[in-house]
């Protein structure tokens, strides 16, 4: 907590740093990561910017736990697992362990299969693929939406299968 830590500050750049991290997260959820890099870019140096974040995070302004569980509810569903936790560790600079633990307790793999399925036959369908000669395009998307490899070739099997639904 912010009370705990000695810091060696001026008083006016705190405020400011701490003002114009609370104006940076009213806009919409943001990682610890994010708010790092943004107090940096506005020139704030390290001990403002630690005492920026340790006093929102005395607030909970700044949860990176809670902040993946709301990026999950909101992308969850567009997105396979592989693919969001990319997102979450190399853009929003989540630990990976954190983002890998809360997609495995809110995604179960079943979901997953409904998802990447799902996503299959819409992208089957906006293409106009109704056989297996466009195959290929599917399975790529599919890769590239972040659906693992088995979870796509479960669904690739019954593809065209699914299309009399």
């Amino acid at each position: 907590m912010a009370q705990e830590k000695e810091y060696e500050l001026n008083e006016e750049r705190t405020a400011k740093a701490y003002d114009a991290l609370l104006k940076y997260l009213t806009s919409s959820p943001r990682s610890e990561k994010e708010c790092k890099e943004r107090l940096y870019e506005k020139g704030f140096h390290k001990n403002e910017v630690e005492y920026a974040l340790d006093r929102a995070k005395s607030y909970r302004y700044i949860d990176d736990e809670e902040y993946v569980r709301t990026f999950l509810s909101y992308y969850g569903d567009r997105l396979g697992k592989k693919k969001l936790a990319y997102k979450l560790t190399q853009e929003k600079g989540i630990d990976k362990e954190l983002a890998e633990n809360l997609i495995e307790d809110i995604i179960s793999e079943e979901r997953e299969l409904e998802k990447c399925r799902a996503e299959a036959k819409k992208y089957a369908r906006q293409k106009k693929i109704s056989d297996k000669s466009g195959a290929s395009k599917v399975y790529a998307h599919l890769m590239q939406k972040g659906y693992d490899g088995a979870t796509v070739s479960r669904v690739m099997s019954t593809l065209f299968d699914i299309f009399g639904d």
